[in-house]
């Protein structure tokens, strides 16, 4: 087990418009104001392209399946963080054809709007780092 410690810094409300992508998005606005690290504490909104992968094995090493969906979607839940300036964000999304969950991935686009709640963290200086056994993980970067 592994914790980092931080005090919380600004709310940010940031509603994504249609036809704008989810991570290339939030990432942007975060380097343009200098956020390095946050927690999405709320999200409402629609999705009209979900890029997801999720795990296909229980093996020690990550093998992951990659999905495109292409639907009118409500979203349910998505929660994260954001790491080093790297949104990590995990959903469910409601569609005409389904329930859809997992780990999102880029090129994924807002249908109507996207309005996400940010809570910033300061005062770490923190990375994601692919392990060899194909997991991101958090490091604290000295």
């Amino acid at each position: 087990m592994k914790d980092f410690t931080g005090k919380t810094g600004r709310t940010i409300i940031l509603e994504l418009q249609r036809g704008e992508k989810l991570l290339e998005s939030v990432r942007e606005y975060m380097a343009q104001r200098g956020i390095k690290n946050a927690v999405l504490s709320s999200a409402v909104g629609s999705l009209l392209r979900l890029v997801i992968h999720k795990p296909t094995s229980m093996d020690a090493a990550a093998v992951d399946e990659f999905e495109t969906i292409e639907d009118a979607m409500e979203v349910c839940s998505l929660i994260g963080s954001v790491i080093g300036g790297e949104p990590h964000f995990h959903i469910v999304a409601s569609g005409v054809k389904g329930l859809y969950s997992g780990h999102v991935e880029p090129d994924t686009e807002v249908l109507y709007l996207l309005e996400l709640t940010f809570t910033e963290i300061t005062g770490l200086t923190l990375e994601r780092r692919l392990t060899p056994e194909n997991v991101k993980k958090i490091f604290s970067v000295a």
